[in-house]
């Protein structure tokens, strides 16, 4: 698939590098002179300088020819005028990273109708919507459904007092119809073997069909329910996040360094706190007593201020602590400050880019900062993995299977079992091992 992407920022850098090593023939349009430099060297891909907005820039680009447009610059502006130019010349899809509400509305198809986006993302509203999800499943520190949901992975961080440290996995009693598939052990990700010893701070990947809170029980040490939630940053993700834990009945408090966002959050939240100050202060954190709420969240646009709020609130006592980044540089520092969990603009937007491309074979993805995917794959007719027992099959090293689903039954293979055209499968696979998956799955 011929795809040209605008944008050479996060989103759009780590989505050229995640589509071109899947085989696409990706072409990167950015303005900042640097920032082309600085990419073409890391890229298996043509990068142009130029506004990808300028039908000049796109035809330079080859845009009559593409198959996909990518739009993911910092500018709605730009990338609704990039996905209007391609639908001119004939551009299949077009996806479209938008930031501004007024642009996108999940209950109006103006943006998909009008303005030829087939694919809208909004990566506050994701963020806001992630976060909400893991706080309402005490324990885990990510979350993702398949299947329609008849499948869970959790991402649950080993505590000290969590009943599996120290065990080798073939000792570790987990509820019926679970699996842990994956662990990430100092940013590095790896398929655990019945003799892995579970450490503190690992954090291990679920797969299981039971009720989540079932499996992250098993392995947590702290699984109590979240009530209170602090949230520095009164921004676009800050404020969704504040009216959607409002909703589900969480007592909510907000701080914010701008005063007038300030006086706006307080005007559109019902019960939630609003506090005008900056939460950078120890003792300001602990008189507002953070040591006391079961989540603090931090979602300012300072990757930093971010990173370091979080690691005040867990040294103060903050049950789960949570931060947003985006850049990408700054995710392995987040374990290392006890950070429980980041939440990526760019990693969110790179997964919903790919669900949205791989359509087909490849039913859903979910995204690790280690690089590693958690895949759902539907078995076609005549690929080289159906019929066989699994244990016969070369599958890589790096990857394994978690669930298969058959006629919307659950099943947790074994060496012995079979695939069979038609089933649904969830793999775990580290980076490096993906592309050998997906070919195991080509028919």
């Amino acid at each position: 698939m011929r795809t040209v992407i605008l944008g050479a920022g996060e989103v759009g850098f780590n989505t050229a590098r995640m589509l071109s090593r899947e085989g696409h023939q990706v072409i990167l349009v950015e303005q900042d002179e640097s920032l082309v430099e600085q990419v073409s060297e890391q890229l298996d891909a043509l990068v142009i300088q130029g506004n990808g907005a300028s039908p000049r820039v796109l035809s330079e680009a080859g845009i009559d020819d593409a198959d996909l447009l990518v739009a993911a610059t910092n500018s709605d502006e730009a990338n609704i005028i990039g996905c209007l130019l391609a639908k001119t010349q004939g551009v299949r899809l077009t996806v479209a990273r938008l930031h501004n509400p007024d642009y996108y509305d999940p209950e109006e198809p103006f943006a998909q109708e009008t303005l030829g986006i087939d694919f809208v993302i909004h990566t506050e509203q994701m963020a806001a919507k992630t976060i909400r999800t893991v706080l309402l499943v005490p324990g885990a520190v990510n979350l993702d459904t398949f299947a329609g949901e008849r499948v869970a992975a959790a991402e649950v961080i080993l505590e000290k007092g969590s009943p599996v440290v120290g065990r080798a996995l073939r000792d570790v009693r987990l509820p019926a119809e679970t699996l842990i598939v994956g662990i990430v052990r100092e940013g590095e990700a790896l398929v655990p073997r019945g003799d892995t010893v579970l450490e503190e701070r690992d954090h291990i990947l679920l797969v299981t069909a039971r009720p989540v809170s079932e499996a992250v029980r098993a392995v947590g040490a702290d699984t109590a329910p979240v009530r209170e939630v602090v949230i520095y940053g009164g921004g676009r993700i800050g404020l969704r996040l504040a009216l959607a834990l409002e909703e589900a009945g969480m007592d909510v408090k907000v701080i914010e360094r701008d005063e007038r966002r300030a006086r706006y959050v307080a005007s559109q939240l019902r019960k939630g706190f609003v506090l005008h100050a900056d939460a950078l202060s120890e003792d300001f954190l602990l008189q507002e007593r953070v040591d006391q709420a079961d989540a603090f969240v931090a979602v300012t646009r300072d990757d930093r201020a971010n990173l370091l709020a979080a690691m005040y609130a867990r040294r103060l006592g903050a049950r789960r602590t949570i931060a947003g980044i985006s850049q990408g540089e700054f995710a392995p520092l987040a374990d290392a400050l006890g950070v429980d969990l980041t939440i990526s603009p760019r990693l969110l937007a790179a997964e919903a880019i790919l669900r949205f491309v791989r359509r087909g074979e490849v039913v859903n993805v979910a995204l690790l900062e280690s690089g590693a995917q958690m895949i759902e794959l539907r078995v076609p007719q005549g690929c080289r993995i159906s019929g066989r027992p699994l244990a016969e099959v070369d599958f890589p090293e790096g990857a394994i299977i978690g669930a298969v689903i058959r006629n919307g039954e659950v099943l947790i293979p074994t060496g012995r079992d079979a695939l069979e055209p038609g089933d649904d499968v969830i793999v775990f696979a580290v980076e490096r091992a993906v592309e050998r998956v997906e070919r195991l799955f080509a028919p």
